[in-house]
């Protein structure tokens, strides 16, 4: 049933604002017309007036012929040569050839892959969608009869391919569709010489794949469904492709009318919630950095192509999210490697924590688009984009994508800025934030041995991320304070990585809680017993940011997660967490549980075994130092849990990473923190009152700083001289309203700040951004 609008509803809005611009313009087009009325069409359609009659409409127009040729033997000459060596090499004849050691057929005739989540494009030698689509843009570019033919004839692999993994393999055919996606790339581009017969023959197929692959449809296997809240490459982001491809053809004109409606609807949909979660920071959908520097980029800049192709307009103007994606990047690679494609990250979210490395194979071809798009309106945030391919090893600086088109039409980017770039130009501001996550990244540099913060406060956003809300990673040299955990294949996964014990955070013990959900991965089998919540939170978009301020010498945040924890244990927890540049942390966290015997504990997990130097203090070494100051409790109970056996204690019993465990697993496996440090008051308490002071340093410092505790009535405060002769005194509110008082005197006597700190979040001026 459609949903209705009135003319005052999001998409009329939509609609006069682009006919006000005349964006419905095709230079030597014709042009077919769709109804704007929003009363016609379903809720949340962009402006769908005008789209092209001729084809190619795909990506790719006519109008865009001449500079992609152009192009193809000019300045994208040498990916000209690779794409033509590949498709020169192809069978003619298209074989359907099986990966036979990768499944095994059964006397039913079903099929048994060699894994749960082999892909059905794994199960052959030519998947026939990524063929036809490399065949068909040679034959744009060249008009050569052979690679029609080619195109032909692995465009109907590709129908064969596909509907035998879904209905024979009952598998999806790929993880982000791009099987079905050129399939449909090539049929728009070769559409011209194809006779009635044999487009209804390529098409029908993939059509009748497309609508039942939907949610809801005939298929019923494990598939990428995606939404408009994450990387959209799953198939109902296939409505839009195959609704330009086939709309007003006379095939199936009422099926692809539906689809393109549909398909324009999620994109536009998800064009303002990657706008809205960036906020200028250039977050992509999620924090974990697989996929915002993975897939995720994909689905706007296709959007952008197909849109442009069929419509004529230019949409990037409009949705300007990807202009800061340099900023997110160059705050998440605490490190790029040079002797091998890898950046390191700071191991947040849904991720395998092996070394906490993350391949930046993508990035170039991600960060060509940005500059591509916005080289003329955001002069700045290109050459930031060109900063961050500069420190790309050069092993991974060419392009690498599915989709073969793209290095033919970013005709703005110029790689000989790439090492011209004056990097110091370049300003990032004095932190990251991206506030619909509650993420911030702090640092004292860019240098080997800088101190690199995360610390995550205040989310209302749930894409690949843990219950983790109030954490922190510390790293110097390496990981000193780290997300314990991985993303793996076994009940670890699940219950254990992504739920609150294995973050740096604050647990309230409730026995018999029930333990919050989180995806189970492929091949799990539960146990079939239950298991309860290890003291964590249940909701990951409760938590506010209470406060943000910073000057070139400290960050200052606030964030309360009350809300995050369960109402029958939580009446109060409130986390500030203060960085003083370059090096020390300063925590205090205002805890209330309902009931005294529900205990609550400060968290820090380390990679390796903490050494104890006195009643409250801890020193964790790993390349880097860590002093672990505990102020409050001023009694602590102080519990080292972990080590061989117990790495991942929770909830009743360890949570191998793999298995069966294997003795070698931390070889894998080398960053999942296998100690942690459980610190609580001595006795029961509604309220506690923890205070920290962490100071990273390098091994060579051997004493802690001196730290020197007091209190008023109302306040906890310390103060100490760090090791470059700057005094410090913080005092936070015990009760009542959240504050903080600073102060900061030079080693002259000179008084550099002193005041309390508002609870207001700094605008992006007063943070240093430009």
């Amino acid at each position: 049933m459609i949903n209705r609008l009135s003319r005052e509803g999001w998409y009329a809005r939509r609609c006069f604002v682009l006919s006000r611009r005349g964006w419905g313009f095709i230079a030597g087009g014709i042009l077919l017309t769709l109804a704007c009325a929003a009363e016609d069409i379903p809720e949340g359609v962009h402006s769908v007036e005008s789209i092209r009659a001729e084809h190619p409409r795909l990506f790719i127009s006519a109008d865009d012929l001449p500079a992609l040729r152009a192009r193809a033997f000019g300045a994208a000459r040498e990916e000209y040569d690779r794409l033509r060596q590949a498709v020169d090499a192809l069978p003619p004849e298209a074989p359907m050839v099986f990966q036979e050691e990768r499944f095994t057929r059964l006397p039913d005739g079903t099929i048994q892959a060699d894994r749960a989540s082999r892909y059905g494009q794994h199960l052959f030698r030519y998947n026939g969608g990524d063929q036809a689509a490399q065949a068909a843009l040679l034959y744009l570019i060249d008009g050569r009869k052979t690679d029609l033919e080619k195109a032909k004839n692995y465009l109907r692999l590709a129908g064969e391919v596909i509907l035998w993994s879904a209905e024979t393999a009952e598998r999806w055919v790929a993880w982000q569709n791009h099987v079905e996606l050129n399939a449909l790339a090539a049929y728009d581009w070769i559409h011209n010489d194809l006779t009635p017969d044999e487009r209804r023959e390529l098409l029908l197929p993939l059509l009748d794949y497309v609508t039942k692959a939907q949610p809801g449809g005939e298929y019923t296997f494990r598939r990428t469904i995606g939404s408009h809240r994450n990387g959209n490459y799953g198939v109902r982001a296939l409505q839009w492709f195959a609704g330009v491809a086939a709309y007003g053809d006379g095939i199936d004109d009422e099926r692809a009318s539906d689809l393109l409606k549909s398909g324009a609807e999620l994109f536009f949909k998800m064009l303002d919630h990657r706008e809205a979660i960036s906020a200028g920071s250039g977050l992509l959908a999620s924090p974990t950095v697989s996929y915002s520097f993975g897939p995720y980029p994909d689905a706007t800049f296709l959007f952008f192509y197909s849109w442009h192709a069929a419509f004529g307009q230019d949409l990037s103007g409009r949705w300007t999210q990807m202009a800061d994606y340099a900023n997110w990047f160059d705050w998440s690679a605490i490190r790029v490697l040079q002797d091998r494609p890898m950046f390191l990250h700071y191991g947040i979210g849904d991720i395998p924590h092996r070394d906490n490395r993350n391949s930046v194979r993508s990035l170039y071809t991600h960060f060509a688009q940005v500059i591509h798009f916005y080289r003329d309106r955001f002069p700045e945030k290109v050459e930031h984009a060109y900063a961050q391919v500069a420190r790309l090893p050069e092993t991974a600086r060419g392009f690498r994508t599915h989709y073969p088109f793209v290095p033919f039409l970013v005709a703005g980017f110029d790689p000989s800025r790439i090492d011209s770039v004056d990097s110091s130009a370049v300003s990032s501001g004095r932190y990251f934030h991206a506030p619909r996550f509650g993420l911030f990244h702090m640092r004292s540099g860019t240098g080997p041995d800088d101190t690199y913060i995360a610390f995550r406060g205040g989310s209302s956003e749930t894409v690949h991320q843990h219950y983790d809300e109030l954490s922190f990673v510390i790293y110097k040299r390496n990981f000193l304070a780290l997300d314990a955990g991985s993303r793996t294949n076994t009940a670890h996964h699940h219950k254990y990585a992504a739920q609150s014990v294995a973050h740096n955070t604050l647990l309230i013990h409730q026995p018999g809680e029930e333990m919050p959900p989180f995806w189970r991965p492929w091949g799990y089998e539960s146990d079939g017993k239950t298991y309860y919540n290890h003291g964590g939170q249940n909701d990951r978009t409760a938590a506010k940011t209470i406060a943000v301020q910073s000057t070139d010498d400290f960050i200052y945040v606030a964030a309360d997660a009350t809300g995050s924890y369960a109402s029958s244990k939580s009446r109060e927890v409130v986390r500030q967490f203060v960085y003083l540049l370059p090096d020390v942390v300063v925590i205090y966290d205002r805890v209330e549980s309902v009931n005294p015997e529900q205990r609550k504990e400060f968290l820090l997990h380390a990679q390796n075994k903490p050494r104890r130097l006195g009643e409250t203090l801890w020193q964790i070494d790993f390349d880097g130092r860590l002093f672990v100051q505990t102020i409050l409790p001023a009694d602590p109970r102080t519990e080292l849990a972990g080590g061989p056996g117990n790495e991942f204690y929770a909830s009743g019993r360890n949570w191998p990473v793999v298995e069966p465990e294997t003795p070698d697993w931390d070889q894998e496996f080398q960053l999942t923190g296998k100690w942690r440090l459980e610190i609580s008051d001595p006795e029961p308490a509604s309220a506690n009152r923890f205070l920290h002071v962490l100071e990273a340093t390098l091994p060579e410092y051997e004493e802690p700083l001196a730290v020197e505790h007091f209190q008023t009535s109302q306040t906890d405060g310390v103060r100490f001289t760090d090791r470059a002769g700057i005094r410090w005194e913080l005092k936070f509110n015990r009760t009542g309203e959240i504050g903080l008082e600073l102060e900061q005197v030079n080693a002259d006597g000179t008084v550099r700040f002193s005041g309390a700190l508002v609870n207001e979040v700094e605008s992006p001026e007063e943070a240093g951004f430009h």
